[in-house]
């Protein structure tokens, strides 16, 4: 079956609250005593010509922006068509697509922004993998238990015995 228009608002609107509460967890980190983590500062700072995107600047919001896109529209519009390919319950298929973004972003994105999984420079770097992983733990639960009710119908079944 191919995926309608619900599955992509039920989808969107998944991530979008996935994003929105990783982005409030990732506020309060500091509160509860855990390694800062900005990812609109880490995000920024292309925007702010190769220099750190400062909390409020132009380049922090353009950061925080990107965030969103990714976190709330591009991750789970590609979430739909690799939903049929994923095991499990449907948080846990979300789990498992954020666990793959969390290995593509740590290997490829974060590495080419001179971050990743090995920050030798960080003050906690093993929390900060952990924090990271948690973070997207989280966001793949909340976005496959949300999405659930619209994929339902894109799960592949298994071939019945003659």
């Amino acid at each position: 079956m191919k995926p309608d228009k619900r599955d992509f608002e039920r989808t969107i609107f998944g991530g979008f609250a996935a994003t929105l509460l990783i982005t409030a967890l990732m506020f309060a980190a500091p509160l509860l005593n855990l390694p800062n983590i900005d990812m609109a500062a880490a995000l920024g700072t292309p925007f702010a010509g190769g220099y750190a995107a400062l909390p409020l600047t132009v380049a922090w919001w353009s950061g925080l922006v990107l965030f969103f896109l990714v976190g709330a529209v591009l991750s789970p519009l590609i979430f739909i068509y690799a939903y049929a390919g994923l095991m499990g319950a449907s948080w846990l298929r979300g789990v498992e697509w954020a666990v793959f973004l969390w290995v593509i972003g740590g290997v490829g994105v974060m590495t080419g922004m001179g971050l990743g999984f090995n920050e030798a420079h960080a003050t906690h770097p093993v929390m900060s993998v952990l924090m990271s992983l948690s973070a997207h733990v989280i966001y793949g639960a909340v976005l496959g238990q949300i999405a659930a009710g619209a994929l339902i119908h894109l799960r592949r079944e298994a071939p019945k015995a003659a």
